[in-house]
């Protein structure tokens, strides 16, 4: 159940309205605060950006005020306000226009300037998934399944790119406290996996996620945080969080317990930090019992969770889906809405074929009152337990327990990503080979993560998981397409 992942188009000028109405606020210049709900705020041609500040003026129906993003040559270019209703005392959001370049963000209005804050042009890294081609990388150092990949970009006078692997369970199914991180290279593939520091305690089938300044307003290298998790084989839940601070070289220096821990004991969720939040969504509970609930967290400077707040609920219980965001939206794909043991291999009449998703208000962070959209079309087949990458318009799912798994007959499917949040018709992704063919096996429970390479392609990683064939097999090979 694990993954990772905003559009919008852009270019022009933001002009005084009708009447050259002045802003309203604070005399003095207008004041950014944060771009994105981050310190490092970066994102591609088209992508939306929200500032957040104070005294940027308003009026009911007018905009008096430009952003205006670098051209990288010594000028400036001014992005378009859609509406309106865009621009407030305290937000903008707009997009980032054609021709913007690595360089100072700056508001005006008729106050005067805001202080620059440097916002990164990123390459939209391009991810075409109806060809499958799987290349094999670096192996685990012990085969896993019910672990978690994250993927972090440590920024420096070089950038450093990390996939951690944390707990999980061997062939024994007892969770492990171990995390492993590797180094990615120009080209995709991963370098010898080494051990960092543990958890403080074994986990498996929990969440893992990273904050840094490119997504929150944490400073430094950043954050890992693990939440929840099962705490034996027969799938006890855990609330705790633990957040791992991260060094400039990728190693874990260190884990703190967190105060706040998750509203209620979960394994096998959904989470996803999104413009400074945490969010979380379904999962399975206390006696293996799935739940619907969906909650959000502030992440402040230093890396600690606020309150949780609960957010619209999901359309029905489920656990072991795979999820993931992509540009304002929040998924949930396939799953079982069964009381089903974490390791459990068998084809249950519970697995789900339903796609869910929900738009995220970047104004509050909370979700839209639309909630939770049932998809129009579902994934080909019921299925649990799979994995699925979300990136550049597109999802694809990958493995996990379905109608014809133990030959890996739809080992792959895939969709577009409508401009609305919607997915399209699910197809079979074709290609060259598959991971089962390739000898990874036919697998549940693997880990997945979605990453960007020295030269800016986009990958998906499928590491490790059990064999459908037998159960209790666990593989330590690692994929990368």
């Amino acid at each position: 159940m694990r993954v990772r992942g905003w559009p919008s188009v852009a270019i022009g000028i933001l002009l005084a309205g009708c009447g050259g109405s002045s802003p309203t606020g604070p005399s003095g210049p207008p004041v950014v605060t944060a771009v994105n709900g981050a310190t490092l705020p970066s994102g591609p041609t088209g992508s939306t950006i929200l500032i957040e500040g104070s005294g940027f003026g308003s009026t009911p129906t007018t905009v008096s005020g430009t952003v205006l993003f670098s051209n990288g040559t010594g000028g400036t270019i001014a992005a378009t306000i859609a509406s309106p209703s865009d621009w407030g005392d305290t937000f903008i959001i707009t997009t980032v226009p054609s021709g913007a370049a690595t360089g100072n963000l700056v508001v005006q209005t008729s106050k005067g300037s805001s202080t620059p804050i440097t916002f990164t042009l990123s390459a939209g890294a391009p991810f075409s998934p109806s060809a499958i081609s799987w290349t094999s990388t670096s192996a685990l150092p012990v085969g896993l399944s019910g672990h978690e990949a994250a993927f972090v970009e440590i920024r420096g006078a070089t950038t450093t790119r990390v996939v951690y692997v944390v707990g999980g369970a061997d062939s024994t199914r007892v969770p492990r406290s171990t995390v492993y991180y590797s180094t990615v290279g120009p080209t995709g593939t991963l370098g010898a996996w080494t051990a960092t520091t543990a958890l403080p305690a074994a986990r498996a089938f929990s969440q893992a996620v990273v904050a840094t300044g490119a997504n929150s307003s944490v400073s430094g290298a950043g954050y890992l945080y693990v939440l929840g998790g099962a705490t034996d084989s027969t799938g006890t839940p855990s609330a705790t969080i633990y957040r791992g601070t991260i060094a400039s070289d990728g190693t874990i220096s260190g884990w703190t317990t967190l105060s706040t821990a998750l509203p209620a004991p979960l394994h096998s969720f959904g989470a996803a930090i999104f413009f400074g939040s945490l969010y979380i969504w379904g999962g399975a509970t206390t006696g293996n019992v799935p739940v619907k609930t969906v909650y959000r967290s502030s992440i402040d400077a230093a890396g600690a969770l606020g309150a949780w707040q609960a957010e619209a609920a999901l359309p029905t219980r489920r656990a072991y889906f795979a999820s993931g965001s992509f540009s304002g939206y929040l998924y949930a794909v396939g799953g079982d809405s069964g009381t089903v043991t974490p390791n459990d291999g068998s084809l249950t009449a519970t697995r789900m074929d339903q796609v869910a998703y929900a738009k995220i208000d970047l104004k509050t962070r909370d979700i839209t009152a639309a909630g939770w959209v049932v998809n129009g079309t579902a994934l080909g087949k019921t299925r649990s337990k799979h994995t699925a990458g979300i990136a550049s318009g597109s999802v694809l799912v990958t493995a996990g327990l379905y109608t014809g798994a133990a030959t890996g007959s739809s080992e792959n499917t895939y969709a577009t990503i409508n401009v609305d949040g919607s997915v399209g018709s699910f197809g079979g992704a074709t290609g060259s080979n598959t991971i089962q063919s390739r000898g990874g096996g036919n697998v549940f429970n693997q880990a997945e993560a979605g990453y960007t390479d020295g030269n800016g392609a986009f990958h998906v990683l499928v590491a490790g998981g059990d064999d459908v064939s037998a159960p209790g097999t666990k593989h330590k090979t690692v994929f990368f397409n």
